[in-house]
């Protein structure tokens, strides 16, 4: 009987541990990811075109490889006004910001401790002011600030939640399909 009630207090002492652990991944991981997207708002205009230049010229490299051809992620467009179309990586950048607050507000909402919806809309509010809070960075960075960039980090924040959401409920149903 005490050897059980040992085993128990192990176990419960071990989950405990790999709790904290992963609450301090997850808190690492928010801090990264915080430091990537407010930290690529601080970059020059100029600097930041030719970063999504350069993803832009990857993703179409590895587009040919495949097959799709060499300009697949170019989306020409005359930004300038002068008359002649060049490659703009427009929606490479908004596709970025899409992505990357899916994952942060996936990660906010994984960080939460109690179910349901207030889990989610917690995570999609904290999610907004970040992405405010990114846009304020860009008026010092003299890129200016959009709330139109605001509401697609909003849209990407629900795309991931409701990423997370549908994970979670697969996972419930392979459990209980286990039982």
């Amino acid at each position: 009987m005490r050897l059980a009630n040992c085993a128990d207090a192990l176990y419960t002492l071990e989950k405990r541990w790999l709790d904290v652990g992963r609450k301090r991944w997850k808190t690492a991981l928010l801090i990264l990811l915080l430091a990537f997207i407010w930290g690529n708002s601080m970059l020059s205009i100029e600097t930041s075109g030719a970063l999504s230049d350069a993803v832009m010229a990857r993703m179409n490299a590895a587009a040919q490889w495949v097959g799709l051809g060499e300009n697949f992620f170019s989306f020409m467009t005359d930004a300038d006004g002068d008359g002649v179309e060049e490659a703009d990586s427009y929606y490479i950048r908004k596709a970025a910001h899409v992505t990357e607050f899916a994952a942060l507000a996936a990660l906010l909402r994984s960080m939460q401790e109690k179910n349901g919806r207030r889990r989610s809309l917690r995570a999609f509010g904290i999610a907004v002011i970040c992405a405010a809070v990114d846009e304020t960075i860009q008026i010092f960075s003299h890129r200016g600030s959009q709330f139109r960039d605001v509401c697609i980090d909003a849209a990407g924040a629900a795309l991931g939640l409701g990423i997370a959401a549908l994970v979670e409920l697969n996972k419930k149903k392979k459990a209980d399909r286990a039982q």
